[in-house]
């Protein structure tokens, strides 16, 4: 078992966090009263409440808010004093809002100051950093674990449509070829992870014209999806929280669209989804136990303004819940089926998720819109699944 901690839009300002035009809750001016009122300083506590144990964080960009040099080194110093005090890596990629390519501060290079942070960004290691400043990606590889990092927002500020071209993610043919060269050469690992900042996927019901997706993205999920390893894409840009599959066959990419981490509701009014930070979790024996491709599962934890990380509750729209499973691809009927027989042979009404999960673990392994249609099959059969007041599964059972 695998464990990553995910964060990704911190968007850390130089404002007021208490001020309705501050974009973020993260800011080098933090004037709120209460002692919860910074998202990124409460980190590392949320992650010793709980008792979490990740082996790697994992930033997937816009660190900073519009290229703003003294929020940019704040934040990026702050996330490596959590990685520091956990004794694991931090592993980030860089977002459109970290480059200065509106030349705020520079009247020549968008990348200077985000290159020259210390610790490096994405990695330490000399032949890592270069590589993601010259060919746009580098392969990151620790304790059995591939890690692909891929800078989408690596023409902002340049091209001869510098407007247009700020508006979405790009990977370059050249950077697609280096890439599928990698893949073919990659080391063969359980845990394969590419990390980048636009969504690949094209289709978007809220972007017809496909502002800020990844030109050349879609070109890319297909080769991963045709690549030899299992990979589960994770990125942010959208604000807009979600676990899925992509696009293709049984060996299509997981892809997780992590949460904005501490956007201010004043400034991200249209988004109805909650601040989150995920733990993803990727469980290869457990794969291979069930005959799964690639299986493992996402806990998130919803930010309070006042109050603190919390326990998601969330659900459809209101982020991603506090459990959210991948790896079953199969046919829901028939897991409701298997359910509903497991009560029948033991000739019960009901019994414990714990149980139940433990004869049926697959229920363990759905994506939300899955879980969602998996509910319904349930129900047809007259068969309901109960929660706590916590929004943990409690038990599942016959209607009375």
């Amino acid at each position: 078992m695998k464990q990553f901690l995910v964060v990704g839009d911190i968007h850390a300002c130089d404002v007021d966090p208490a001020s309705s035009s501050a974009p973020s809750y993260v800011s080098t001016v933090n004037s709120l009263a209460s002692g919860f009122g910074d998202p990124l300083s409460e980190l590392l506590r949320m992650i010793n409440d709980h008792g979490l144990a990740p082996d790697c964080i994992l930033c997937a960009g816009d660190i900073t808010n519009r290229s703003n040099p003294g929020s940019l080194s704040y934040a990026w110093r702050e996330l490596h004093n959590v990685a520091s005090s956990l004794h694991i890596p931090l592993i980030s990629t860089i977002g459109n809002h970290d480059l200065d390519s509106r030349y705020q501060s520079n009247k020549f290079d968008p990348r200077g100051y985000v290159m020259s942070l210390s610790p490096k960004l994405p990695s330490q290691d000399r032949t890592q950093y270069l590589e993601f400043w010259a060919e746009n990606m580098t392969l990151m590889r620790f304790d059995s674990c591939n890690i692909m990092v891929v800078n989408t927002a690596a023409y902002h500020g340049g091209g001869t449509e510098v407007a247009t071209e700020l508006e979405h993610g790009r990977i370059s043919h050249a950077t697609v070829r280096i890439l599928l060269e990698t893949l073919q050469n990659a080391p063969v690992a359980a845990v394969n992870i590419l990390l980048c900042h636009h969504h690949l996927e094209g289709e978007d019901r809220d972007d017809p014209e496909l502002v800020g997706a990844t030109r050349g993205g879609n070109e890319l999920m297909q080769a991963l999806g045709e690549a030899a390893g299992r990979w589960i894409i994770v990125h942010g840009h959208k604000h807009i929280p979600d676990l899925f599959y992509g696009p293709g066959g049984a060996n299509s990419p997981v892809v997780l669209c992590c949460a904005s981490f501490s956007a201010q509701v004043n400034v991200d009014a249209r988004n109805k989804n909650p601040n989150q930070v995920h733990l993803l979790a990727c469980d290869p024996d457990g794969a291979l136990s069930q005959g799964l491709s690639c299986a493992g599962y996402v806990k998130s934890w919803t930010w309070l303004p006042g109050i603190g990380w919390r326990v998601s509750h969330g659900g459809q729209g209101l982020g991603l819940p506090r459990f959210a499973g991948f790896g079953y691809r199969a046919s829901l009927s028939a897991l409701a089926r298997r359910v509903e027989a497991f009560l029948s042979g033991a000739g019960f009404n009901r019994a414990t998720w714990e149980a139940a999960s433990q004869e049926v673990p697959e229920i363990e392994r759905l994506i939300p819109r899955d879980f969602r249609a998996f509910e319904r099959e349930l129900g047809n059969l007259g068969v309901a699944i109960l929660s706590d007041r916590d929004g943990s599964f409690a038990e599942i059972g016959r209607r009375a």
